[in-house]
């Protein structure tokens, strides 16, 4: 009877229970991009259908020339061409057929698909890496030459370089992919999974994306809130006009780096917050300047 708590309980080991990984996590689901096994595919057809082209336009004008009159209707109605066979001569129309059936192959679209699928985050590729350990799949799930085309836990860059993934993980700020991808790796990497079981449905020991974003906004918003009290303390303490001057285009430098950092702000918005950042610290410092000049 099959476990409804554990999915992938009751698949055999090896490419099922990995295809059942990768049905639950999606953003697993990374696999090689062949392209250029795609390319030469595609160059292949290229030069097939290139001289079948040839035949075609030469088949085309020799049936043109037909004295008897038949086969020069066939550049003129599609159902004469169709029905050459009755006329004895269906070169030109197996012809057609012919690259009728290249061209549905000549795949340009769907290789324009593969080559914009994205590459797998890191995090992706060293879960799948570990879960190919795990005493479920066992160190040697695949013996086949496709074994190593996700790398390992012991050589974790020896993966292959033309992966993507169907799925690609939601793309936060910089700050939050780098705790997710770098910080959460190296905690694991200094032991810190032993704190933690693992899950019995994924079969590894890990954390949502949910609750590692959860601590990032919370520092990110504590920052928000701290950096406009802090520039603001800093230029009522300084009482020169040029050490002022220099706080603010510090603080500014700062507010555009933590608009880099922490939210996914765009290139025109940075420049507008750091503009209107600049206005009003001057208009602050030029209120100060007159009520110092009125005492």
């Amino acid at each position: 009877m099959a476990n409804s708590a554990i999915p992938l309980a009751n698949l055999v080991t090896g490419y099922p229970k990995l295809a059942g990984q990768m049905g639950l996590l999606p953003e697993t689901a990374i696999f090689r991009r062949f392209g250029a096994l795609n390319a030469q595919n595609l160059l292949y057809f290229q030069a097939e259908l290139v001289t079948l082209e040839k035949q075609l336009r030469e088949l085309e004008l020799s049936d043109n020339k037909d004295p008897h009159g038949m086969k020069s209707q066939y550049a003129l109605d599609w159902y004469w061409l169709s029905q050459s066979a009755d006329d004895g001569g269906d070169e030109q129309w197996k012809l057609a057929k012919k690259i009728r059936v290249a061209l549905r192959e000549y795949t340009l679209i769907q290789q324009s698909i593969v080559l914009s699928l994205p590459e797998p985050s890191k995090w992706d590729l060293n879960d799948i890496q570990h879960y190919l350990e795990t005493k479920d799949m066992g160190p040697l799930a695949f013996i086949g030459d496709d074994a190593a085309i996700w790398g390992s836990t012991q050589h974790p860059k020896s993966y292959c370089p033309d992966l993507v993934t169907l799925r690609s993980r939601r793309r936060e700020d910089s700050f939050s992919n780098w705790v997710t991808e770098k910080v959460v790796l190296k905690l694991f990497s200094y032991g810190c999974a032993r704190l933690k079981k693992a899950s019995r449905v994924y079969g590894v020991v890990g954390y949502k994306d949910s609750k590692v974003l959860w601590v990032t906004f919370w520092i990110t918003t504590v920052l928000a809130s701290l950096l406009p009290i802090a520039s603001i303390a800093v230029l009522y303490c300084v009482q020169s006009t040029l050490a002022r001057l220099t706080v603010i285009a510090i603080f500014n430098l700062l507010v555009s780096l933590c608009l880099t950092a922490f939210t996914t702000a765009k290139r025109t918005d940075i420049f507008s917050v750091a503009a209107a950042y600049v206005q009003g610290r001057a208009k602050n410092h030029l209120n100060l300047h007159t009520l110092y000049l009125t005492i």
